[in-house]
């Protein structure tokens, strides 16, 4: 009896022993989880730190970075590829040139032929000049911040500017790609003035559209202004995805949006910008623009929002006259997907730009 009574004890200090051993298990799987969640909160109070104290600082103490972020030329994009050699870019109908804006500034440009003048044969270099003399439709494409003329949206965009037979000259402005000099906002637009008043000279007189996308909606618009104010109007002005000002268009930003409710953000960005002397008011430019005016802009576009563009309409509108020729919104259901630099992709995009251009060619 006394033997079985002890194995009995032994086993209930064996149950006990293993009970406790699962507790233990559990608290230190407890204390591990615990130890795991307070790392991760520190992680996302450093993050939070950086992001709303840290950088906000930074910013507001060194305005000179808000002009590298405005036109972002840091980002040579696509990488590890020569802009002189268009064929790279799977532009076979292309030449590459360079312009001499003014002392020490060159900026390099792409001329794309018209399809029909360039399906037959190979087309010397030598005549592409001539050729826009061919009484093809003629656009200057002023592309966007950051990245290249050869930026993969912008070369799709040129090939359908060809498939609509027409020319196409873009170029990457002072600071941009292979172009010298530092960017600001009158730089950029005398680089489009120049490209402008060489495409007239080398056409005769021949009719351009301006085209703008993202910030070169702002060059093109302004430029449009100034064309304007000089009795020398494009004839027509058609903008993708634009926004009504800089700083507008920068507090929306997805990189700035979180920053928006910080006392004094706003001012800052509104006063870097003065201070550097970057507005692209083009709900001011509008204004004076007498052209025929197109805005393309998508209803899901997360970089410029539709908003902005819709804003912009709205200005335009007001200011028409009968000194003034239309303006047109068209916007692209978010069901598509086009975002901010798709637009190229809808089916739709050949009619709704044809018939912009024999609207403008009426006039004529």
């Amino acid at each position: 009896m006394e033997s079985r009574s002890m194995i009995v004890k032994e086993k209930e200090t064996n149950v006990g022993n293993i009970a406790k051993s699962a507790w233990q298990l559990k608290l230190i799987s407890f204390r591990g989880e615990v130890v795991r969640w307070l790392w991760h909160l520190k992680v996302l109070g450093f993050v939070a730190f950086i992001s709303y104290i840290a950088l906000p600082i930074f910013l507001m103490d060194n305005s000179w970075i808000v002009p590298k972020l405005v036109f972002s030329t840091l980002v040579k994009w696509p990488p590890f590829v020569d802009p002189s050699y268009p064929t790279d870019f799977g532009l076979n109908s292309t030449r590459n040139f360079y312009f001499d804006v003014e002392k020490g500034i060159m900026i390099g440009a792409w001329h794309t032929l018209p399809a029909s003048l360039s399906a037959e044969r190979d087309v010397p270099w030598e005549e592409y000049e001539d050729l826009l003399r061919s009484d093809k439709p003629i656009f200057l494409y002023l592309h966007g911040n950051s990245g290249t003329r050869g930026a993969y949206h912008r070369i799709q965009m040129y090939k359908f500017l060809s498939r609509l037979d027409a020319h196409v000259l873009t170029v990457d402005y002072r600071g941009f790609a292979d172009s010298t000099g530092v960017p600001t906002e009158e730089g950029v637009v005398k680089d489009a003035y120049f490209a402008f008043k060489w495409l007239k000279e080398k056409s005769g007189g021949a009719p351009v559209v301006v085209w703008g996308h993202s910030l070169g909606t702002g060059i093109s618009t302004s430029l449009s202004r100034k064309l304007c104010d000089e009795g020398d109007p494009p004839l027509g002005l058609i903008l993708e995805s634009p926004f009504n000002n800089i700083v507008d268009a920068a507090i929306q930003h997805p990189f700035a949006f979180p920053f928006a409710n910080i006392p004094g953000f706003k001012s800052f960005l509104r006063d870097s910008a003065m201070e550097h002397n970057i507005h692209f008011s083009s709900d001011k430019s509008i204004t004076r623009v007498t052209s025929h005016i197109m805005i393309l802009h998508a209803e899901d576009d997360r970089i410029v929002p539709y908003d902005l563009g819709e804003k912009l309409y709205q200005v335009a509108k007001s200011s028409r006259s009968s000194h003034t020729k239309d303006v047109k919104l068209v916007n692209f259901d978010s069901r598509y997907g086009y975002g901010h630099k798709n637009i190229y992709k809808a089916p739709e995009l050949k009619e709704i730009v044809t018939e912009f251009l024999a609207k403008c060619s009426a006039d004529l």
